[in-house]
């Protein structure tokens, strides 16, 4: 390993830092695609799981981190301040993968355990690194631990602001904080609405409309708009083996399985299609074998979007698989002589979503509206943040979560 690969740049958000990490989940333990969301003194605990598909065990270290609510860390606290136990630990589930052709090592850890628990409501990251070296970065992740305080009664809207009334959703919604005097709203309450579990397109702190007894109303017409985007694409590889309803073909060698999609189509301007999807997540299972964790195969996926002409500026894959990030390993290359975009990646058995997203040249602003279109009817999940800091205190408290579902009933 030389120390450009070692000493990486450290992100204080979902990232996946090695290319070899691969097939990496966060989740509470009842569901592995729901928010990584938890109450403080609940008896449940997270799993964090991936592979390494250099598929021989290292030293793992991990390490908790407590945050503000603009997920800088609260430097106000210390360590034993939010931590019963020990802030860095090492992970002691090791499994090897079983009678796969392509061999990884597989790591797993509960949160909380014996050796860490948070004592405090809030933000958290969690690091993951090499041999006790915080340099020689794998993973970052982000969790939030809530005690609940206050209520938010959440609602959508279509909007009626020109020209997005097709095409976003608009949102409104109150904290009701019976019981808790707040003197300043505006410094003491911070709120942020996720659109499908992500940060990178939040609304943050949003002005109040009102303030009123012990409620606080979030309804300016026009400030809490998102595009409602299309459902993402689906993708079935839970048999390489078998061809699903996206796979135009596959092959199978002695070292591995290969199989190349139907293209895809922009669908800018297209009309919306409800499908079931995982609102951008993903989860591994095999119809080949019993344990969908060790069993589960890897295989070399190609994706393919049709392109009559380059776009100005970059395409990438995105979801929950790779983060949303659009990292050099999933940007997507024009082939001129099949007249669209291409790329080729390793995925393990399992049920994705993904989709497109662009860059425009001289950009660094993700855009997937252009490749994906967006529509008022989609499905999306939002989840409402809402912390508190007290006078005098030292840390912002997450005193409220609500999740708003945009399925027509």
């Amino acid at each position: 390993m030389n120390s450009q690969d070692k000493n990486t740049v450290f992100n204080n958000f979902d990232f996946i830092y090695k290319k070899h990490i691969r097939s990496v989940k966060f989740h509470p333990f009842d569901s592995e695609t729901e928010y990584p969301v938890m109450n403080l003194n609940s008896p449940g605990y997270f799993i964090l799981s991936f592979d390494d598909l250099e598929a021989y065990t290292k030293d793992f270290t991990y390490k908790i981190i407590h945050c503000n609510s603009d997920w800088t860390p609260s430097e106000d606290l210390d360590p034993m301040d939010y931590i019963d136990g020990f802030q860095e630990n090492r992970f002691y589930e090791v499994q090897n993968s079983f009678s796969t052709r392509v061999p990884y090592t597989h790591y797993e850890v509960k949160l909380p355990n014996e050796d860490v628990k948070w004592t405090k409501s809030g933000n958290y990251l969690l690091k993951v690194y090499r041999d006790n070296d915080e340099n020689d970065l794998i993973i970052t992740r982000r969790f939030m631990i809530v005690d609940t305080k206050m209520k938010i009664v959440p609602e959508m809207r279509s909007t009626a602001m020109p020209p997005y009334s097709m095409s976003h959703q608009e949102l409104k919604f109150s904290i009701q904080h019976s019981g808790i005097k707040i003197g300043n709203a505006e410094e003491q309450i911070k709120t942020i609405i996720l659109q499908n579990g992500q940060w990178r397109n939040c609304i943050k702190n949003p002005e109040p409309t009102y303030i009123k007894n012990e409620e606080i109303g979030y309804n300016m017409l026009g400030k809490m708009i998102f595009p409602g985007y299309k459902e993402f694409r689906p993708l079935d590889i839970r048999s390489f083996k078998f061809r699903t309803l996206q796979v135009e073909r596959l092959e199978e060698y002695t070292e591995g399985y290969e199989l190349w999609l139907f293209e895809d189509v922009n669908r800018f301007g297209s009309t919306h299609l409800f499908t079931h999807d995982l609102n951008g997540n993903f989860f591994m299972a095999t119809h080949e074998g019993r344990d969908a964790i060790l069993e589960g195969e890897y295989g070399k996926i190609n994706f393919s979007l049709k392109a009559l002409s380059p776009y100005n500026g970059e395409v990438y894959l995105l979801g929950g698989f790779n983060n949303f990030q659009p990292t050099e390993e999933f940007k997507m290359i024009y082939n001129t002589d099949r007249r669209g975009y291409q790329l080729s990646t390793n995925l393990k058995n399992g049920f994705y979503d993904y989709c497109y997203g662009f860059i425009p040249k001289g950009s660094e602003e993700l855009n997937l509206q252009k490749i994906e279109g967006s529509s008022y009817e989609t499905e999306n999940d939002y989840l409402f943040l809402v912390y508190y800091k007290e006078f005098g205190g030292l840390y912002e408290q997450l005193v409220a979560i609500q999740k708003l579902n945009t399925r027509p009933e």
